[in-house]
């Protein structure tokens, strides 16, 4: 039987992408990150980010970045992304990905609500490693990385988890 995951170690690496800002209160995220890649589509915005993809990983990248205000833990900032070596655009945000060690879990566009929720609450309780993030029940999140969806080639699509190894 296949492993329902890869362990992948990757140093840091520079994205530049569109931002929102939204909150996982009453479901905020949910509603507001669709729009925000029915937007990304509309605007054909993947016109001007893919160009600027000149590192790995090639591809376009959700990039789910928690606590970004100190006093609501259940905000964040929602990034479409490349990841690229080439210096900021306006209207275009720059984020460091912090080198981490992921749990990859490969999916399909359909899936990825189910895959993440897998991840998090059945497959990894029971590996040799913990999400460095918590609080996905409540919305309240203690982050120590930021949660990634990869869409690469032929509509690959894989959900990025960090974690570390169980002592």
């Amino acid at each position: 039987m296949t492993q329902p995951f890869r362990i992948e170690k990757r140093e840091s690496f520079r994205v530049l992408g569109y931002v929102i800002e939204t909150t996982n209160a009453h479901n905020e995220g949910r509603k507001v990150i669709p729009k925000q890649w029915d937007s990304f589509k509309k605007n054909n915005l993947k016109d001007v980010l893919m160009p600027l993809n000149n590192q790995e990983p090639f591809g376009l990248l959700g990039i789910s970045v928690y606590n970004t205000d100190t006093n609501d833990k259940r905000k964040f900032e929602n990034y479409i992304a490349v990841s690229t070596s080439q210096t900021g655009i306006s209207e275009i945000k720059e984020y460091i990905v912090p080198a981490c060690t992921w749990a990859v879990f490969t999916c399909t566009k359909e899936t990825i609500g189910k895959t993440e929720t897998q991840a998090i609450m059945k497959w990894l309780p029971k590996s040799n490693y913990k999400p460095l993030n918590t609080g996905y029940i409540t919305g309240k999140m203690k982050s120590e990385a930021p949660d990634i969806q990869y869409y690469g080639k032929e509509d690959l699509v894989e959900i990025w988890v960090a974690v570390k190894e169980r002592k």
